[in-house]
């Protein structure tokens, strides 16, 4: 992203997703360089040029650009942003019945699709592309 002057709320948004560790991004976290529509603005455009992507309202991830297919792809895959995202949410999860079960070895069969079990109430939607992150049995905690 080029940016026209060192002392705009953009360089100073660019400068903290930097220095910034791990894949997950809230919007939150950018909500004492200016207003929310200011920072809406900026991750919209960095969204535009590919340097981040979203994946769920207010939460987005960083990404890198694959040499194959030229479609940004998620840094560190998109399993580990889900449970980063998670975390930051401050949301309680544990692995679905199917993970835990190939886990501890009593079946063989690798679960296809990530599968997580709520421990506290979630409302949301993560996932980015065709990749859902799914709530066991359909149900959100309460």
């Amino acid at each position: 992203m080029k940016v026209k002057y060192k002392n705009s709320l953009e360089y100073k948004a660019i400068v903290r997703l930097s220095r910034m560790r791990g894949s997950v991004v809230l919007r939150r976290d950018f909500n004492d360089l200016g207003s929310r529509s200011q920072t809406t603005r900026i991750f919209k455009k960095l969204v535009t040029e590919k340097k981040l992507v979203r994946i769920s309202f207010g939460v987005y991830a960083k990404t890198y650009i694959s040499q194959h297919t030229g479609t940004p792809l998620i840094k560190g895959g998109v399993d580990a942003a889900f449970n980063e995202a998670l975390k930051k949410l401050k949301i309680c999860f544990e692995p679905g019945s199917a993970e835990k079960e190939y886990i501890a070895g009593r079946t063989l069969q690798v679960p296809a699709k990530r599968v997580i079990h709520l421990k506290s109430r979630c409302r949301r939607h993560l996932g980015y592309g065709a990749v859902q992150l799914i709530f066991e049995k359909n149900i959100n905690a309460r």
